[in-house]
């Protein structure tokens, strides 16, 4: 290789945000509801991954100070709708905005983005054809990399 050969890397790095159009429950047919998600060294995922990170930390002393005392460390017991909803958390961290949309039989009013919102609606089992999709686009790295220009 040449000590003078440059190798351009930019076109990889991750955006800051990316579009996901939500697809119908069979994925075929596009929805119209579109989701702004925060990139992976976007603020809000940054800000996510270290409260993570802090409690995660924070169960391992535990357990380590359990270990050096000679005491038995009983982790906390959680239900699947608390896991549930640490997922969805997860989910509604990375969403930075969203077309508003309309679910007549589950609100009168149309839905705009709000963490809370976003929770409500994930949070239903009925909804759940849209929160794998989300998953799923979250999940992969290339939903937030352009990829290599060519010449």
């Amino acid at each position: 290789m040449s000590e003078n050969q440059v190798v351009d890397l930019s076109a990889f790095m991750p955006e800051d945000t990316a579009l996901f159009e939500v697809l119908d429950p069979g994925g075929t047919k596009a929805t119209g509801w579109v989701i702004e998600f925060a990139g992976p060294s976007h603020p809000k995922t940054v800000e996510w991954a270290n409260k993570n990170a802090k409690e995660q930390l924070r169960r391992e002393a535990q357990m380590e100070a359990a270990r050096v005392n000679q005491r038995k460390y009983k982790p906390d017991e959680k239900e699947p709708d608390e896991v549930r909803r640490a997922n969805v958390e997860w989910v509604v961290s990375r969403i930075v905005s969203w077309t508003p949309v309309r679910i007549p039989h589950l609100s009168p009013d149309t839905i705009e983005f709000s963490e809370k919102a976003a929770s409500d609606l994930l949070m239903r089992p009925e909804m759940g054809w849209a929160y794998l999709q989300m998953v799923e686009f979250l999940a992969d790295i290339r939903s937030f990399t352009k990829g290599s220009v060519t010449n």
